[in-house]
């Protein structure tokens, strides 16, 4: 009886959209008959050398009928290892943006067997493609057959924008290719530009930096190795912790990007060709303006380096502790990064009501230990007639590869976080009260048990080039503060989490300088809803870009240039009237509900 309800229901509501008079413009679903046939997707895996696999959640053995204790213990293990998900299409790093917000869109490794696995925000099909040309036709296959397509590489977008409900991903991984460059010369130039690396879209920044240390090369990476070295973090801008400020962003070091278009052409982006598109992809956010299958970033010699570390604990921080002791440390950072020395800072929660704040600094090219640790006893000396205890450690390294990562991260069981991130300008950081500040700030900011702030040194060469489509403000800027929360696997910690870090820590971030409100696409609140803080003045060109390269919005994320006529998760146009936006949603979910119904009755469940 139920099910002739909900069909008549559904009837009746497909009939009623029909009777509206804004047409509905959104991408076609599982359930709908613009859907393609099984035959046709049969063609399409044989078009992709059978690349395509039909995915479900990494937690689906963990769950009835698939269920296997065996093989969910090994999955349960596996989940912690970032290199393991970053190979998985149907897992991202971060598992709270597998699942959706409702309780039929979850899946999780640590539910009971009887709890139902729904697919979540897990793409229904991955193109795992290992050539340019599987690219190509993923790409067209969507556009003929109006899908949503998503883009992932190893699945690290803080705000889970490499996954998407009920979409065709393109996963990049299998673009592993590398070449070094002793002199390279873009297409369509005469000039040449001195050494560079030309990477396939799924080389790992930990494979680069090993292949580096072979080689006597270093690039502008992230601290993660799992992250790609070509793909969202690039593209969003890419920020190192400490070699930024003496190299600058990464995309400052992009010398040519190769793009597959939303007409499925393979195109070449450099300054002499395509100049429009390489300005956007230089900063304009992964997943966006085409898929990019390869770059070529500019190399640097691989360095002797020297790193200090210093480091202040309490286990019930009081008015010292902030006062005192982390405003020492700031205004050590200040004084380094004044000397061209760039370091990181780092406040983190420990166990308890504990919590522990350090400042590491990197001095390049600098292979004598003892100076450096003459530098740090003076700021130890310092925070000891504060009564604050410190400790403090040093190494000598003859490579600057030897500290860059390149082994998986291993992750806490059930790692789940949402971030955030703001500039502070150099104005305000270098002030004399800049430090202070800070450490006033950070005092007020809510954070629970593992959370954590960290700094990314910007400022030296990072103000050298504006020709880029990052937000202006990175040009005068002295440090990215990153804040790091931990969210519980589970639909209501990861709302929790979400109106923590909006409604309050934030708020907080943003009142650190008050110049300018900007922030950091790849380390973004995902419920930031104004593009100006990612992007400022450059907007405008963005947008109009985008509408160049892709007209219909075939590549589209959360956070992205377009979103704004999009629902947030991109699979139908933003209504106008609001009478069609509900009638538009209850028929579809309507229509989903009775298909499923369909789908578990043909599985036998």
């Amino acid at each position: 009886m139920k099910y002739f309800l909900l069909a008549v229901v559904g009837l009746f509501l497909g009939w009623l959209s029909l009777v509206n008079n804004e047409p509905q413009s959104c991408r076609c679903r599982p359930w709908e008959s613009c859907w393609p046939s099984e035959e046709t997707w049969q063609d399409f895996n044989a078009s992709i050398a059978g690349n395509l696999i039909r995915l479900r959640p990494i937690a689906d053995v963990c769950h009835e009928p698939a269920f296997d204790q065996s093989a969910c213990s090994e999955r349960r293990r596996l989940s912690r290892n970032s290199a393991w998900r970053a190979s998985q299409p149907g897992a991202l790093q971060y598992c709270i943006w597998e699942s959706g917000s409702h309780p039929n869109e979850t899946c999780l490794l640590t539910a009971s067997p009887e709890t139902p696995c729904h697919q979540g925000r897990i793409p229904f099909y991955s193109a795992a493609v290992d050539s340019v040309e599987q690219v190509q036709r993923a790409v067209v296959f969507a556009k003929e057959h109006n899908l949503r397509l998503t883009i992932r590489n190893t699945g690290h977008d803080g705000a889970g924008q490499s996954s998407g409900p009920d979409s065709l991903q393109i996963h990049t991984q299998g673009l592993q290719d590398i070449e070094y460059h002793g002199d390279f010369q873009p297409n369509g130039s005469t000039v040449h530009l001195g050494s560079a690396v030309t990477v396939g879209a799924g080389m790992q920044i930990g494979d680069l930096n090993r292949r580096g240390s072979q080689e006597g090369f270093t690039v502008v990476g992230g601290e993660c190795p799992t992250v790609g070295a070509a793909g969202g973090f690039l593209q969003g801008g890419g920020v190192s912790s400490f070699l930024s400020h003496s190299w600058g962003l990464a995309v400052d070091n992009v010398l040519q990007f190769e793009v597959v278009t939303a007409q499925g052409d393979l195109v070449v982006a450099n300054a002499h060709q395509n100049q429009d598109l390489f300005w956007a992809l230089r900063g304009g956010g992964g997943g966006t303006f085409g898929v990019v299958t390869r770059a070529t970033i500019r190399t640097y010699p691989d360095v002797p380096v020297v790193v200090s570390t210093l480091t202040i604990a309490v286990d019930d921080p009081d008015a010292t502790f902030w006062t005192k002791g982390v405003t020492t440390l700031l205004t050590a950072l200040q004084e380094f990064n004044r000397d061209s020395v760039a370091g990181q800072f780092l406040l983190k929660r420990l166990p308890g009501s504990g919590i522990e704040g350090s400042i590491t600094i990197y001095f390049l090219n600098e292979t004598q230990r003892e100076r450096v640790d003459d530098h740090l006893n003076l700021v130890k000396t310092t925070l000891g007639k504060d009564g604050i205890p410190a400790t403090s450690s040093s190494q000598s390294l003859p490579r600057l590869t030897m500290v860059l990562p390149m082994d998986p991260d291993i992750y806490p069981e059930n790692h789940g976080v949402v971030m955030g991130s703001v500039l502070v300008s150099n104005q305000m950081f270098n002030s004399s009260e800049g430090p202070q500040r800070m450490a006033e700030k950070l005092a007020s900011l809510p954070m629970g048990p593992r959370d954590r702030v960290f700094t990314s040194n910007l400022g030296g060469r990072v103000m050298t080039n504006r020709e880029t489509a990052m937000h202006p403000a990175w040009r005068s800027a002295a440090h990215l503060i990153n804040f790091v929360r931990v969210a519980q696997p589970s639909i209501e910690g990861k709302l929790t989490a979400l109106e923590g870090l909006t409604k309050h820590q934030m708020p907080i971030l943003y009142s650190l300088d008050e110049s300018a409100r900007v922030s950091y696409l790849n380390v973004a609140d995902p419920n930031e809803n104004e593009s100006h803080v990612f992007w400022g003045e450059n907007y405008k060109r963005l947008l109009q870009i985008k509408r160049r390269w892709d007209v219909n919005d075939l590549f589209l994320t959360r956070l992205g240039v377009g979103r704004e006529g999009w629902e947030t998760d991109g699979m139908c146009r933003r209504r106008t009237n609001i009478i069609d936006q509900v009638v538009d949603s209850v028929a579809g979910q309507v229509q989903k509900t009775l298909w499923r119904i369909s789908r578990d009755r043909a599985d036998g469940l």
